[in-house]
């Protein structure tokens, strides 16, 4: 009985670990950074409680060995207006958008990262370090 409840445990706990880890939360010296989901190959991070939202190419469902990657973040508004669009969180064309540039510090979760943020096309210019928030 007792190695049939450790069995249990252990298919449980594996079966929730993709889960607990998609819902990764770091701080940064600006605001909060979360793993909001996946769509393809694309990872979705929202910060700032809804302030804007990161999309990372080839991110998604990489839970080890994580390396650098790049994106772009859109917001509603910013210092800046584009003149190109990129795509929102709703599908719809965004203008306030730049470059975003990451590595991770640590391979596995949970990790920190160092990133680079750029408005529109421009080189980037605004540096930050994730630091994962554990409960």
């Amino acid at each position: 009985m007792k190695t049939a409840v450790l069995g249990l445990c252990a298919i449980l706990t594996l079966a929730a670990s993709p889960k607990a880890i998609a819902d990764e939360v770091w701080t940064t010296e600006e605001y909060d950074v979360v793993y909001h989901e996946d769509r393809n190959n694309t990872a979705v991070w929202t910060y700032g409680d809804g302030l804007g939202t990161i999309f990372i190419d080839g991110l998604a469902g990489v839970y080890t060995d994580r390396g650098t990657y790049s994106g772009y973040w859109v917001q509603d508004s910013s210092s800046l207006r584009c003149d190109t669009f990129r795509e929102g969180p709703d599908g719809e064309p965004a203008y306030h958008w730049g470059s975003f540039d990451i590595t991770f510090i640590d391979p596995d979760f949970p990790s920190r990262w160092e990133a680079e943020f750029g408005l529109c096309d421009r080189t980037t210019t605004i540096q930050l370090t994730g630091t994962p928030v554990t409960p």
